[in-house]
């Protein structure tokens, strides 16, 4: 016969304590999940580590800005897609659209990213007519090229020729027999063959006065001639002799000229030489 032992009061509120602890483990877990998350809560990352992070993500979304930007590029620059098919001229003038498409037939099939300013210009350089051009694509095959040309301001005729020269005393374009009727219409004074021919520095003297006219007055004269740099005369159409002198102040004298040609004063009427030499004190006679 076993005996048994009343249990004390401290034993039985032990294992109550125990059984009370075991019957809570759940809540006892889950209060223990958010003191963790309070304790991540109470000491966030450090400011160096946020900031690497976010270094890295910035440089992620540039790579692949750079990546989809090189695409674009790439396509643009090598598509069979957008090759130059057409190319339209405008404002040329001496440059005819035969010659132009002549030299510019190597553009043809290529892609147009590839085709720069310098490009056109290279084609076009052996024609001195052009003074520069702007090109221009057009999506999806065609190249716009502005052509900017020097101007005429006197012809030469030699022979059955008509030789046009731009300011510079250059030679900008020649027109055959066949060709006489394009080269009417233009503000070019006739310069004799000999005066071009014989003395070079004269005859850029004489081109270098005919530039300093504005257009209507350079339509007003019907030819240029000189005997030295300092006897430039011009034949106005009405048959009036102007003495222009050298090419100096050549703005003052452009500009009493057109005073004198648009003037109503009867005093310039019936003369038949206006000498501006001095366009300070201008005399008739």
């Amino acid at each position: 016969m076993r005996l048994r032992h009343p249990r004390r009061a401290s034993d039985r509120a032990t294992n109550g304590d125990t059984d009370r602890a075991t019957d809570g483990g759940t809540l006892s877990e889950a209060e223990s999940d958010r003191s963790a998350e309070e304790s991540l809560l109470d000491f966030p990352e450090p400011a160096a580590v946020t900031g690497r992070r976010r270094r890295r993500r910035r440089i992620l979304t540039a790579l692949i800005a750079l990546a989809v930007l090189l695409g674009v590029v790439a396509t643009l620059y090598f598509s069979p897609l957008l090759v130059v098919r057409a190319i339209a001229l405008q404002d040329n003038d001496l440059l005819t659209d035969q010659r132009a498409q002549e030299l510019l037939a190597p553009l043809h099939g290529t892609p147009l990213a590839q085709i720069s300013q310098r490009d056109v210009e290279g084609l076009l350089e052996e024609e001195r007519a052009v003074d520069e051009v702007i090109v221009a694509a057009r999506l999806p095959e065609g190249l716009d090229i502005l052509v900017i040309e020097h101007p005429p301001v006197a012809e030469v005729h030699v022979e059955e020729e008509i030789l046009f020269y731009s300011q510079e005393g250059e030679l900008i374009r020649t027109f055959d027999e066949d060709q006489r009727e394009d080269a009417q219409g233009y503000a070019t004074p006739v310069i004799s063959a000999e005066a071009a021919l014989e003395n070079e520095s004269v005859f850029k003297t004489i081109v270098s006065v005919l530039g300093q006219l504005p257009e209507g007055a350079r339509e007003s004269l019907d030819s240029a001639t000189a005997e030295s740099r300092d006897s430039v005369q011009l034949e106005l159409q009405d048959g009036r002799t102007v003495v222009w002198g050298n090419d100096e102040r050549g703005d003052e004298k452009a500009a009493v000229l057109e005073a004198i040609l648009g003037s109503p004063a009867e005093e310039f009427d019936g003369v038949e030489v206006l000498d501006i030499s001095t366009p300070s004190a201008p005399v008739t006679r």
